[in-house]
């Protein structure tokens, strides 16, 4: 006799295998920097991170961030003219959120809600002038 699975453990399977590498996010509010006061920074090495999903991504040096609020987790920082994004089962607009020179996760614009990173990263940023 054939092995066959059922369409519904074959949906309970791949709903399973789906969640394991969605980007894991909770709800939050971003305080926006006073208008006019979103500084500009630059980031002076090249980063290389590894998601909690398992995907990687870069962090270009010469890159650059704008300070344009914060969440009870950090300082959010947006790409100047540029799009981040992080992955796992689908692809979000992330920005940065920084505590005490670590990358500590990304807020989500689109869904207002904060992305944790297990592996903590130092960052080193540059005032806007001063490379």
């Amino acid at each position: 006799m054939p092995f066959s699975i059922s369409p519904l453990l074959r949906a309970a399977c791949l709903a399973l295998l789906l969640g394991g590498c969605a980007v894991q996010q909770t709800a939050t509010h971003m305080t926006p920097a006073p208008a006019g006061d979103a500084a500009e920074y630059i980031l002076s090495t090249t980063v290389e991170l590894r998601l909690n999903t398992g995907y990687q991504r870069s962090l270009r040096q010469g890159s650059r961030w704008l300070n344009v609020g914060r969440v009870p987790q950090g300082d959010v920082y947006k790409p100047y003219m540029d799009v981040f994004t992080v992955e796992g089962a689908h692809i979000h607009e992330a920005y940065l959120v920084v505590d005490s020179s670590q990358l500590v996760g990304f807020y989500l614009p689109a869904e207002r809600s904060y992305a944790n990173l297990d592996q903590r990263v130092l960052l080193h940023f540059n005032s806007k002038g001063n490379q």
